[in-house]
């Protein structure tokens, strides 16, 4: 058994191995910076490698069974000589082209400085900044890296939350109670998990659009009432919100990459930096909800 680990999938033993330190899969998904679920499907995948069982029920800390132990021990002896050739191949200026998908209002506001600060560290990264309604997949590698607010279920990719987006349905201000028509944006097909104003309100539709910006301009000209992201719609003297005693709705922040990639030095250099700005606007993103 010691001597097969060594013909598994390294990525997945570091995975067990973090697992095992950390004594839980909460634990070692914070050590990975990735979210419990993939720690989960990773260990599931090295059991069905290996045939057996790797750990057992236990309350608090993970037991490890005795395949588990062998697995473990094995998996450290491979760790250093692993790492060592991650450190060689790794290139210290960081070069290549790094592609970035986001919506386009997220684009603006946060990608971008994330982007700066990338460029400032490593100025031989090639940077694209793809933004609009348009979905560009990670699968087929069209991206590098994918800021959704949907989370995506394919097992080829890694997805981390790292914010909550507030919205709010908002109206011009002044407009008096609820008689203003909504103003909807489909996303590309892709439906968000939240109850939109034309579900809350039975209001009829005045115009449908797939671009934020343009439903918030409409909302200033007066078109009716739309739901719209409350770190921009707040900030604009026009509008208001039309349920101001409704909590606001929040979906979450993925920043989505391809298993096999998420390695790469110049990606983790990228994902990093969009992590902490979009750490650092946490309660501005979410609207004053989170």
């Amino acid at each position: 058994m010691v001597d097969s680990a060594g013909m598994l999938d390294w990525d997945d033993l570091r995975f067990f191995l973090q697992l095992c330190r950390a004594g839980s899969r909460a634990g070692a998904a914070r050590r990975l910076r990735v979210d419990e679920t993939t720690v989960t499907r990773r260990l599931e995948r090295l059991q069905r490698e290996l045939g057996a069982p790797l750990i057992e029920r236990a309350p608090g800390r993970i037991a490890l069974t005795e395949v588990g132990e062998m697995v473990r021990a094995s998996a450290e002896q491979m760790e250093e000589p692993a790492l060592a050739v991650e450190r060689r191949s790794a290139d210290p200026q960081l070069s290549g082209r790094v592609r970035i998908a986001a919506p386009e209002l997220l684009g603006q506001h946060f990608v971008l400085q994330a982007l700066q600060a990338v460029r400032a560290r490593h100025p031989r990264i090639a940077l694209e900044l793809v933004t609009g309604m348009q979905r560009l997949d990670v699968r087929r590698r069209e991206t590098d890296i994918a800021v959704r607010t949907v989370r995506p279920t394919e097992p080829s990719l890694v997805a981390r939350r790292v914010a909550r987006l507030g919205l709010a349905t908002y109206m011009k201000r002044g407009e008096r109670g609820t008689a203003a028509p909504a103003v909807l944006a489909f996303v590309d097909g892709v439906k968000l998990p939240i109850r939109t104003v034309e579900e809350r309100a039975s209001l009829p539709i005045a115009l449908r659009t797939n671009a934020i910006a343009t439903m918030l301009e409409a909302v200033r000209l007066g078109w009716g009432a739309a739901d719209l992201p409350c770190f921009v719609a707040d900030s604009e003297p026009a509008l208001q919100r039309a349920f101001p005693d409704e909590p606001v709705q929040l979906l979450d922040v993925w920043l989505v990459v391809h298993a096999q990639s998420q390695r790469t030095p110049r990606l983790r250099a990228v994902l990093d930096e969009l992590a902490r700005a979009f750490r650092k606007h946490r309660a501005l993103l979410a609207g004053g909800a989170d």
